[in-house]
């Protein structure tokens, strides 16, 4: 009996240190991290649609966060010809009102929709880089639709001479490893969730994804998780016995805000603006 006991607390206790193991992220990048951590950033730029006829993800929307002074948050696709363009949707219907991807298209053809209605259009990775030249830090998210990773070693290519600050981040673990090996010095943040069951992904993705055992593969410096799941137990681990830097998505009011400025380093908002009196970068 007591042998039984002995070998079934050996069990749990192998599973848990290798629950720890898998989901614990690198350590190498906390200090850099802080300066990050200073800025508030602007959800696909500084966009108002309803108001000022601003779309996400364009470049008045850009442009409005830097004089504004906040930080901000993009999404990168890799067209059909190379070309990487800043767009968040897996495919075009929302904002375009066509069928397709970015993927799908070229960067010709994906510049010839009108964004949300408007006469914005998607703008080119190297058109918000010579907007924002250096002046607030961008955080980069890579969006793949499949396994492939080509988009990470076209997105280093452009910015290996960009003199601004910037973070990359993403869903898929796989692109955080591979954009390490091409550029160990860029802090890196795996994105996350608790997903609910709506959400149309494979099952055991899900497990991995909502339970950050997918840092295994990523390491990430940083996690980007959704400020409502906050409880969840991987991202509690990192953050209490790790004190994993953590950033918050989305805040989209100023209640959100502050609940997020709880839990979270560094905040992504939308749709109001953080107090003018929180000096940003400082």
């Amino acid at each position: 009996m007591l042998y039984s006991v002995l070998i079934t607390g050996l069990i749990l206790a192998v599973l848990i240190l290798f629950y720890l193991w898998t989901i614990h992220p690198s350590f190498r990048k906390k200090e850099v991290l802080k300066d990050f951590a200073r800025w508030d950033y602007a959800h696909r730029g500084l966009w108002n649609l309803a108001d000022e006829g601003i779309p996400e993800n364009s470049l008045p929307a850009f442009r409005r966060a830097v004089e504004h002074g906040f930080a901000i948050e993009l999404d990168v696709h890799l067209t059909k010809d190379n070309q990487l363009i800043v767009f968040h949707d897996d495919d075009l219907k929302r904002i375009c009102s066509v069928e397709g991807s970015c993927e799908s298209m070229s960067a010709a053809q994906l510049q010839s929709l009108p964004l949300s209605g408007t006469g914005e259009y998607m703008p080119l990775l190297r058109e918000v880089l010579d907007l924002v030249d250096g002046r607030v830090p961008l955080l980069i998210e890579l969006k793949l639709p499949t396994m492939r990773t080509a988009i990470c070693d076209h997105v280093r290519e452009l910015l290996k001479n960009y003199k601004g600050s910037y973070l990359i981040e993403s869903f898929h673990p796989l692109a955080l490893r591979r954009y390490h090996k091409l550029d160990p010095s860029v802090p890196l943040g795996q994105l996350s969730s608790r997903y609910s069951a709506k959400t149309k992904m494979n099952p055991l993705f899900k497990l991995i994804s909502s339970s950050l055992t997918e840092n295994a593969v990523s390491r990430p410096d940083f996690i980007a998780y959704n400020f409502k799941h906050a409880d969840a137990l991987g991202f509690a681990l990192n953050r209490r016995l790790f004190h994993t830097p953590a950033f918050a998505w989305t805040a989209r009011s100023p209640k959100d805000y502050r609940a997020c400025k709880k839990s979270f380093d560094a905040v992504i908002f939308e749709r109001f603006l953080p107090d003018p009196s929180s000096p940003q970068g400082s």
